[in-house]
């Protein structure tokens, strides 16, 4: 179980690299300067460097991909009841956001950290549940080839 937990960390956390990256992109095309914004403007504001901002940004994003992973493993667990995997679920999603609502201080507005939350691990869930049905997908679609059904269910469907 800890060896499947630190590679669906890993995973999270090499996604999370790329989704600081993307993330990167979409806000230099909306601050449309010209100019590649590896960090938010205002984090490097609030920061006074750049640099900082930026490396605080990339530990956010790749901890919360590595939460989002172990959250993933958490969902499907088959060993575990369905009260715990919640509870392991909402308690890695949670844990995962903590150093995002340090770095955004949320603690400064209340309510906008608490709907900033609900959001985030809305679309944190449905990415996660997502990407299980297509694993669900390809896994059945790979059990029909081995015992030969593919053919078969393929010429009812016509």
């Amino acid at each position: 179980m800890k060896k499947k937990a630190l590679k669906s960390a890993a995973t999270g956390f090499l996604i999370g690299c790329f989704a600081c990256l993307l993330f990167s992109v979409l806000v230099s095309l909306r601050v449309n300067t010209g100019e590649f914004c590896f960090a938010l403007p205002a984090l490097a504001k609030a920061y006074g460097s750049e640099l900082l901002a930026a490396l605080i940004q990339i530990g956010v994003f790749s901890w919360l991909g590595a939460a989002c992973g172990i959250a993933s493993l958490f969902s499907e667990s088959a060993g575990l009841g369905p009260a715990k995997q919640g509870a392991g679920y909402l308690v890695s999603l949670t844990l995962g956001m903590l150093p995002l609502a340090w770095a955004g201080r949320w603690h400064e507005h209340i309510f906008l950290g608490i709907f900033s939350y609900v959001v985030i691990a809305a679309i944190v869930s449905l990415l996660i549940h997502v990407a299980g049905l297509v694993r669900l997908k390809s896994d059945v679609d790979e059990i029909r080839k081995a015992i030969g059904l593919g053919r078969e269910v393929s010429n009812e469907e016509k």
